[in-house]
């Protein structure tokens, strides 16, 4: 838990490629986050293809698309979910959320200001794939979590997005989980092996926080709209798994501020 003036702290979750679990992953860790206690806040960044409050099965009445457009205040579009996790639901799929550009991005980051005194955490849910908007928002934050599956196509993606972000941003500290791995051993392998790819080519550290197995109770409670921490047959599956995962989140290195980040009292620190 936060103590004293502690400020808020900023984590990403990055993905080279979709479908490697990157937002199930965000989502079961900002309420495992929140179940010990903390206050949690998770930015739904994906904003045109935002489905965060799709996993958490809640309804999201009002979108970052009515913060940008001045209909709604930020206040007026936090839904408030699971233990307490506080929700900035993303676009709805409209070519203005689609395409958004810097400075809507900058406005985005500066809006969610507010809510610095009132988190110890902020999770950004970013899209997948290395785009403008994933760089630029990955750049704005304290950690970097990647989210790997052990295949090639995934190790290169997510390759790619960590050198676009180390060679444009100046960003060099990147946490790994390995998502729907088949055992220990075998997450520890994959790791290695990307391990050794990035740092061929890249000063960057790398830090593994933990891995998830492939699960049919995961895959269920997706489809179920219900996140796996709070069932209580898959969270004794991958209940272990995920504590580890968010007790080295807490300790991953963090990255300097360097340019625009979220909350303003960062950008001189």
């Amino acid at each position: 838990m936060r103590a004293g003036n502690k400020m808020t702290e900023t984590i990403a979750f990055v993905s080279g490629k979709g479908g490697v679990g990157k937002t199930s992953l965000a989502v079961n860790s900002a309420i495992k986050l929140a179940m010990a206690g903390d206050k949690v806040g998770i930015l739904d960044a994906d904003f045109g293809l935002s489905n965060a409050n799709i996993m958490m099965g809640v309804k999201a009445e009002k979108t970052i698309s009515d913060l940008l457009s001045g209909k709604h205040t930020l206040d007026e579009i936090i839904t408030h979910t699971h233990a307490g996790v506080k929700l900035i639901p993303g676009g709805s799929g409209t070519m203005d959320t689609l395409n958004l550009g810097s400075e809507d991005r900058w406005k985005i980051i500066r809006a969610l200001d507010p809510m610095e005194a009132e988190l110890d955490y902020l999770i950004v849910d970013t899209p997948a794939g290395a785009s403008d908007s994933s760089i630029e928002l990955a750049a704005a934050v304290d950690k970097v979590i990647v989210i790997l599956v052990g295949e090639p196509t995934s190790f290169m993606d997510a390759y790619a997005f960590i050198k676009a972000l180390n060679l444009e941003k100046n960003v060099t500290n990147f946490s790994v989980i390995v998502n729907m791995a088949n055992n220990q051993d075998a997450a520890l392998k994959d790791f290695e092996t990307f391990r050794k790819i990035v740092s061929k080519f890249l000063e960057v550290q790398l830090d593994l926080l933990g891995w998830l197995p492939g699960s049919k109770d995961v895959v269920q409670s997706i489809i179920a709209r219900k996140p796996f921490i709070l069932d209580e047959k898959s969270k004794r599956v991958v209940g272990k798994c995920l504590s580890n995962i968010v007790r080295n989140l807490v300790k991953a290195p963090r990255n300097k501020p360097n340019g625009v980040h979220f909350f303003s009292s960062k950008e001189s620190a």
